[in-house]
């Protein structure tokens, strides 16, 4: 196998690998239209970083970050890569605040 043949798939292989993100908040969507296509060792914490400065979001402290799945809704902890939230393929994130409590 040639250099450019072996650098073809390798590239291939690094673009199969990567996760395809979306993130919805009630500002509105990131990206506006498809998804971010983000390596899986990558953390979550980046792509809401870039979500929150193209949605001018000014205040995000203390938002939960969720997904839904076979399971139902769980959390993701924004601080550890969509590797090790075992999140792979096409995810859609769901970013804002807490749901507040009953009286």
């Amino acid at each position: 196998m040639s250099n450019l043949e072996e650098s073809l798939l390798n590239a291939a292989a690094e673009r199969a690998e990567k996760v395809q993100v979306s993130v919805s908040t009630t500002a509105g969507l990131y990206p506006e239209e498809g998804y971010e296509e983000i390596p899986p060792h990558q953390k979550v914490s980046v792509v809401l970083k870039a979500a929150a400065h193209a949605l001018h979001l000014t205040s995000t402290d203390g938002w939960l970050v969720t997904v839904s799945g076979d399971g139902g809704l769980r959390q993701v902890d924004p601080t550890r890569s969509y590797l090790e939230n075992h999140l792979k393929g096409r995810v859609e994130l769901d970013w804002g605040p807490p749901e507040g409590g009953g009286g």
